[in-house]
């Protein structure tokens, strides 16, 4: 089985919902939106949160949302999005990721490139260092769809739910 990174544009409104009803997430994210409104960034989610804050897990807000902060959406026994609860991120804060997003080039994203280290911190999926001139590529095609959604999502006033399943 293999984890994916998933994020899902949202009315701030309704992130509200969620937060105040936990037991609703499950089925919201089980529930069909139009495709434009939902990100899944496959595998590629360690490996580019990795090359946005040169670290495995952490980092500095809001360049570190695609793994870390937020408002965690209800526990981790009742409300498991597959590999944890979901995050919602309020519409100020996909605004600042987005503008954190938007500074950084492909060419920067490239440079920060080191399939050895992303080896040794053991990050998501493995094989860094096999075909490095791949996965780069591979990584580089999956920041600019999350650059270009998270940027739609800030213009259009959204709310984001992030979640790995």
């Amino acid at each position: 089985m293999s984890m994916s990174g998933m994020l899902r544009q949202l009315k701030e409104s309704q992130l509200v919902h969620l937060l105040e009803n936990p037991d609703e997430i499950l089925d919201f994210l089980d529930s069909e939106v139009p495709a434009s409104q939902e990100l899944d960034l496959d595998k590629t989610w360690h490996g580019l949160h990795f090359l946005l804050t040169g670290e495995a897990w952490g980092g500095q807000e809001p360049i570190c949302y695609i793994l870390a902060a937020g408002e965690q959406i209800g526990d981790e026994e009742e409300h498991d999005a597959g590999y944890g609860p979901a995050r919602g991120l309020y519409v100020s804060q996909v605004k600042a990721f987005a503008q954190a997003l938007a500074a950084i080039t492909k060419q920067e994203v490239s440079s920060r490139y080191n399939g050895r280290q992303m080896m040794v911190l053991e990050l998501y999926p493995r094989g860094w260092e096999e075909e490095p001139d791949e996965m780069r590529e591979w990584l580089l095609a999956s920041y600019d769809k999350l650059q270009r959604f998270v940027v739609q999502a800030a213009a259009n006033n959204k709310a984001l739910l992030v979640w790995l399943q």
